[in-house]
């Protein structure tokens, strides 16, 4: 599996409670979370076998353990083969296959979206495939499920496997449902995720990741903005997310996607932090914005939501 950043303590996690993590939640009254955040980046290096295909994508996974329910909000662009014939959830460790635990589109589920770019989301209950009992949710605690879209011509285009953070520190986790700026016009959709861990001495690690389809252009830059007005959630180069990488399929027509980590300390005075945003501004207020080389300003934009 392709390591977001190197080390499992820095991937954009969900909360695992771990008995440490019980213990310091108690002491310091933090609510822990009920939702556990699992993050694929979605691409052709991982699909057994081989693909050539250059594009990308990324879904964030809100598995809630107590209520044994999966929500998901999934984006790719730029599929060779046209469209996705399926997109699915299997079961196995990386550099294998593995069989078919959930079925988000295509075969005997709802068709998928047409054309090579999309955005899917939904939510699978108990009844939906096979259950989610206590063996299935150990396969995700562990990083032995991915996803995968086939492409049209029935071949498998990209994988991502789905990766939480079992690190025992405080780590807070924000999923964005990206959709057009205001003024821009733009039919482009996008899902993003940042994920901050916070370490001793003040510190904070964070990485963020997210994949835009049918935008007016290709991603160049993306910043985590405040402001109760739609002018003030623009782009600017003093909130723009640093060592930022970018991806873009092969036609490069609209669409690709971004990720990249820092570290940070709680004491600068314009830490560029989620939590320190959402904290000061009013919900929705609080967001990513990308731009993209038509709208230099900010085509997409979307609202940090904490996973809770």
């Amino acid at each position: 599996m392709n390591r977001l950043m190197g080390c499992a303590c820095f991937l954009a996690t969900a909360t695992l409670i771990g008995p440490a993590d019980f213990v310091a939640a108690q002491h310091t009254g933090m609510k822990m979370a009920t939702n556990t955040l699992l993050v694929a980046q979605l691409d052709a290096k991982q699909v057994v076998g081989g693909s050539a295909s250059t594009a990308t994508g990324t879904g964030a996974f809100l598995l809630d353990r107590t209520q044994r329910t999966l929500g998901y909000d999934l984006t790719y662009e730029g599929l060779a083969s046209g469209g996705a014939k399926s997109i699915a959830l299997h079961n196995f460790g990386q550099g294998k296959n593995g069989d078919v635990v959930k079925v988000i589109c295509g075969a005997d589920a709802k068709p998928c979206p047409n054309g090579p770019s999309a955005t899917i989301s939904g939510r699978f209950e108990q009844g939906d495939g096979r259950q989610l009992d206590n063996n299935l949710l150990g396969e995700f605690a562990s990083e032995r499920t991915y996803v995968e879209i086939v492409g049209n011509d029935g071949k498998p285009e990209i994988r991502g496997q789905l990766a939480p953070n079992s690190a025992m520190v405080h780590v807070m986790n924000y999923v964005a449902t990206l959709t057009p700026a205001e003024g821009t016009n733009s039919q482009g959709t996008g899902t993003a995720i940042v994920s901050e861990t916070h370490l001793p001495g003040g510190k904070v690690s964070v990485f963020y990741a997210a994949t835009v389809a049918g935008t007016a252009g290709t991603p160049t830059n993306a910043a985590m903005v405040s402001g109760p007005t739609p002018r003030e959630r623009t782009f600017s180069t003093q909130s723009a997310l640093p060592k930022l990488q970018l991806r873009s399929s092969r036609e490069r027509r609209g669409g690709g996607s971004l990720s990249g980590s820092y570290e940070i300390n709680t004491a600068a005075p314009k830490a560029l932090l989620a939590t320190r945003l959402t904290a000061a501004a009013a919900p929705g207020e609080s967001g990513i914005v990308v731009a993209t080389s038509r709208f230099p300003n900010g085509e997409l934009y979307g609202a940090l939501v904490p996973v809770q």
